[in-house]
Protein backbone atom coordinates (compact mmCIF):
# COMPACT_ATOMS: atom_id res chain seq x y z
CA UNK A 1 0.00 0.00 0.00
CA UNK A 2 1.62 3.41 -0.62
CA UNK A 3 -0.58 7.40 -0.36
CA UNK A 4 -1.02 6.82 -4.15
CA UNK A 5 -3.30 3.75 -3.46
CA UNK A 6 -4.97 5.10 -0.87
CA UNK A 7 -6.33 8.40 -2.36
CA UNK A 8 -7.24 6.33 -5.43
CA UNK A 9 -9.26 3.75 -2.94
CA UNK A 10 -11.64 6.36 -2.20
CA UNK A 11 -12.12 7.96 -5.42
CA UNK A 12 -15.47 5.68 -6.03
CA UNK A 13 -16.94 5.98 -3.38
CA UNK A 14 -16.74 9.92 -3.62
CA UNK A 15 -17.80 9.45 -7.22
CA UNK A 16 -21.19 7.64 -5.77
CA UNK A 17 -21.59 10.64 -3.71
CA UNK A 18 -21.52 13.05 -6.43
CA UNK A 19 -23.85 10.90 -8.56
CA UNK A 20 -26.22 10.61 -6.16
CA UNK A 21 -29.58 9.01 -6.23
CA UNK A 22 -29.76 7.35 -2.52
CA UNK A 23 -33.26 6.84 -1.21
CA UNK A 24 -33.49 7.08 2.27
CA UNK A 25 -33.39 3.56 4.22
CA UNK A 26 -35.94 2.44 6.07
CA UNK A 27 -33.34 1.28 8.93
CA UNK A 28 -29.82 2.60 8.97
CA UNK A 29 -27.63 5.55 8.14
CA UNK A 30 -28.44 7.45 5.11
CA UNK A 31 -26.22 8.33 2.25
CA UNK A 32 -24.60 11.58 4.41
CA UNK A 33 -24.42 9.95 7.42
CA UNK A 34 -22.41 6.89 5.69
CA UNK A 35 -20.32 9.82 4.30
CA UNK A 36 -19.67 11.93 7.26
CA UNK A 37 -18.89 8.65 9.00
CA UNK A 38 -16.49 7.74 6.42
CA UNK A 39 -14.33 11.12 6.63
CA UNK A 40 -14.76 11.27 10.42
CA UNK A 41 -13.14 7.96 10.58
CA UNK A 42 -10.68 8.80 8.44
CA UNK A 43 -9.47 11.94 10.10
CA UNK A 44 -9.44 10.17 13.31
CA UNK A 45 -7.40 7.88 12.15
CA UNK A 46 -4.90 10.20 10.48
CA UNK A 47 -5.04 12.10 14.38
CA UNK A 48 -3.66 9.02 15.75
CA UNK A 49 -0.43 8.30 12.98
CA UNK A 50 0.14 11.82 13.59
CA UNK A 51 0.50 11.57 16.61
CA UNK A 52 2.76 8.64 17.13
CA UNK A 53 5.12 9.81 14.23
CA UNK A 54 4.95 12.66 16.73
CA UNK A 55 6.19 10.30 19.31
CA UNK A 56 2.49 10.42 21.08
CA UNK A 57 0.57 7.57 22.53
CA UNK A 58 -2.96 8.24 21.57
CA UNK A 59 -6.07 5.40 21.59
CA UNK A 60 -8.53 4.64 19.10
CA UNK A 61 -11.70 4.99 19.61
CA UNK A 62 -14.28 5.36 16.46
CA UNK A 63 -17.08 6.70 19.11
CA UNK A 64 -17.15 10.13 17.34
CA UNK A 65 -17.31 8.27 14.28
CA UNK A 66 -20.23 6.49 15.13
CA UNK A 67 -21.94 8.86 16.60
CA UNK A 68 -24.91 9.87 14.77
CA UNK A 69 -25.58 13.26 16.48
CA UNK A 70 -22.09 14.35 15.49
CA UNK A 71 -22.45 12.89 12.02
CA UNK A 72 -25.73 14.61 11.14
CA UNK A 73 -23.67 18.04 12.38
CA UNK A 74 -21.02 16.94 10.20
CA UNK A 75 -22.96 16.15 7.45
CA UNK A 76 -24.97 19.57 7.35
CA UNK A 77 -21.68 21.29 7.71
CA UNK A 78 -20.33 19.63 4.16
CA UNK A 79 -23.67 21.28 2.68
CA UNK A 80 -24.66 18.09 0.97
CA UNK A 81 -23.57 15.20 -1.07
CA UNK A 82 -21.03 17.03 -3.37
CA UNK A 83 -19.28 18.77 0.16
CA UNK A 84 -19.33 15.54 1.73
CA UNK A 85 -17.30 13.84 -1.11
CA UNK A 86 -15.07 17.00 -0.99
CA UNK A 87 -14.90 16.05 2.94
CA UNK A 88 -14.16 12.45 1.82
CA UNK A 89 -11.53 13.26 -0.46
CA UNK A 90 -9.61 15.85 1.92
CA UNK A 91 -9.84 12.74 4.62
CA UNK A 92 -8.57 10.43 2.17
CA UNK A 93 -5.22 12.68 1.23
CA UNK A 94 -4.63 13.06 5.06
CA UNK A 95 -4.89 9.70 5.78
CA UNK A 96 -2.35 8.86 2.73
CA UNK A 97 0.51 11.75 4.48
CA UNK A 98 -0.14 9.81 7.57
CA UNK A 99 0.70 6.22 5.99
CA UNK A 100 3.25 8.15 4.12
CA UNK A 101 4.64 9.25 7.50
CA UNK A 102 5.32 6.24 9.17
CA UNK A 103 8.32 3.95 9.29
CA UNK A 104 8.53 0.18 10.56
CA UNK A 105 8.39 1.61 14.09
CA UNK A 106 5.48 3.69 13.69
CA UNK A 107 3.57 1.32 11.80
CA UNK A 108 3.85 -1.13 13.95
CA UNK A 109 3.14 0.76 16.90
CA UNK A 110 0.10 -0.77 18.94
CA UNK A 111 -2.79 1.59 19.24
CA UNK A 112 -5.28 0.67 22.31
CA UNK A 113 -8.42 0.54 19.68
CA UNK A 114 -11.84 0.29 20.71
CA UNK A 115 -14.21 -0.37 17.34
CA UNK A 116 -18.00 -0.15 17.00
CA UNK A 117 -20.06 -1.54 14.25
CA UNK A 118 -24.02 -0.84 14.62
CA UNK A 119 -24.02 -0.33 18.27
CA UNK A 120 -21.37 -3.14 18.59
CA UNK A 121 -18.25 -3.44 20.12
CA UNK A 122 -16.36 -5.29 17.88
CA UNK A 123 -12.71 -5.20 18.61
CA UNK A 124 -11.32 -3.82 22.03
CA UNK A 125 -7.63 -4.96 21.57
CA UNK A 126 -4.60 -3.10 20.63
CA UNK A 127 -4.03 -3.49 16.54
CA UNK A 128 -0.94 -2.22 14.79
CA UNK A 129 -1.31 1.28 13.36
CA UNK A 130 -0.46 -0.20 9.93
CA UNK A 131 -3.18 -2.97 10.10
CA UNK A 132 -5.50 -0.04 11.34
CA UNK A 133 -4.93 1.76 8.17
CA UNK A 134 -4.78 -0.92 5.83
CA UNK A 135 -8.20 -2.31 7.04
CA UNK A 136 -9.88 1.26 7.07
CA UNK A 137 -8.73 1.52 3.45
CA UNK A 138 -10.01 -2.01 2.38
CA UNK A 139 -12.49 -3.50 4.48
CA UNK A 140 -14.13 -0.54 6.13
CA UNK A 141 -14.15 1.20 2.64
CA UNK A 142 -15.49 -1.50 0.73
CA UNK A 143 -18.38 -2.00 3.03
CA UNK A 144 -19.69 1.53 2.98
CA UNK A 145 -18.97 1.51 -0.65
CA UNK A 146 -21.49 -1.34 -0.87
CA UNK A 147 -23.80 0.37 1.76
CA UNK A 148 -23.73 3.35 -0.46
CA UNK A 149 -24.67 1.48 -3.41
CA UNK A 150 -27.46 -0.73 -1.76
CA UNK A 151 -29.06 2.91 -1.16
CA UNK A 152 -29.86 3.36 -4.77
CA UNK A 153 -33.04 2.22 -6.24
Amino acid sequence: MDQGTIESAYAPFAAALREGGFEAPADGWPAELVAAHVSRNNDLISEVAERVVAGGQPTYDNGAAVDEAELRTFADRAGGLSGLAAFVEASARRLARAWGALDETSGGYMVPAVIVDSGRVVRDAPIALSSLIEGNVSFHLDMHLEQLKALRP
